[in-house]
């Protein structure tokens, strides 16, 4: 992170803001020439501090329930650990490594339980010798915060953005056709690319492409475009904390996520049915500085929080919000 300046820091935060603004748009923002967004933008990438720009997808607006699983496995060599990894990079959507209670974290897209019951019992059979124990919960909500730390912002000047359905909204399930899944697939790892571009890739049209990602975009399907950074990198370390509560009442549920929403480095808050009551996790450049915010959370939050366990990820090998749509 001591490498960048103060203005890579601006477009890093404008790309997480939406990366498919221009390098005009960008450049007006920050206060450069569009020749040098442009340099910088592609010098962030050619270092590393950019993995690719992604785009963020309602998955469950298209029918997909997400099932979140942590594993804990035993009598495991480097080897085994690579065969297994490799297996789940098949099947799951997000694989994590991490330091804690538990070696491998998981998210899966199922259209059912019982798709998600056959993955899971295949898994088992096939390695069942190396697992000590695992825990599944269905994810119902997922917050995507944006990075205000980049800017060290004291709090979130941002909205999140939301997978799932607001308590308000109608659950209803949005469907696709081939050409609007062409190009959620070119869009999932290359959030940048023109339109023509795309039109080309999947033999369409510059109108219909642009037609189709607005309408994507007003159904709620695709929530935004953005930089899937190299979090080690930029110097920062990445935890999930889990929170037991107690003594809840509706004023008191709002207020501890409120303090969570408004953090700034907070990068997602998950809301679950048979996980904790409150899991969210954060992006911070020391040990130190994430056992103050749990320090402050439990000056805040003492009378509500019964207990809290936390893990650290340590290695991102998968992250995706397209499942294969037959």
């Amino acid at each position: 992170m001591n490498k960048l300046d103060i203005k890579d820091r601006k477009i890093l935060f404008q790309l997480d803001l939406d990366a498919r603004q221009s390098d005009k748009q960008i450049a007006k923002k920050v206060r450069l020439s569009r020749d040098s967004v442009r340099y910088r933008i592609n010098k962030l990438v050619e270092e590393g501090y950019i993995n690719y720009f992604m785009t963020l997808i309602n998955t469950m607006k298209l029918g997909y329930d997400w099932y979140r699983t942590f594993f804990k496995f035993q009598n495991l060599t480097i080897k085994k650990e690579e065969e297994i990894i490799n297996y789940l990079k098949k099947k799951a959507s997000w694989i994590t490594k991490v330091e804690g209670m538990w070696d491998i974290n998981t998210g899966i897209f199922c259209k059912d339980i019982y798709q998600f019951r056959n993955i899971i019992n295949e898994f088992k059979l096939k390695y069942s010798k190396y697992i000590e124990r695992f825990e599944v919960a269905i994810v119902t909500r997922e917050w995507n915060y944006h990075k205000d730390y980049l800017l060290n912002r004291k709090q979130k000047t941002t909205e999140p953005q939301l997978m799932g359905f607001n308590e308000q909204e109608k659950y209803e399930i949005e469907k696709i056709d081939k050409i609007d899944y062409k190009i959620l697939q070119v869009l999932l790892k290359n959030a940048r690319m023109k339109t023509v571009d795309i039109a080309r890739k999947i033999n369409s049209t510059e109108m219909i492409v642009r037609y189709r990602i607005r309408n994507l975009i007003k159904k709620g399907i695709i929530l935004g475009f953005k930089p899937f950074l190299n979090v080690g990198k930029l110097g920062y370390q990445y935890f999930k904390v889990h929170f037991t509560l107690q003594n809840l009442t509706q004023e008191k549920k709002r207020q501890i996520f409120s303090y969570v929403h408004l953090h700034p480095n907070t990068i997602h808050t998950t809301e679950l049915i048979g996980g904790d009551d409150l899991e969210t996790e954060f992006q911070v450049k020391t040990n130190e500085e994430f056992y103050k915010y749990l320090e402050e959370m439990r000056i805040r939050f003492g009378s509500i929080i019964r207990d809290y366990r936390f893990m650290q990820y340590t290695q991102e090998y998968k992250f995706t919000y397209l499942p294969e749509i037959v």
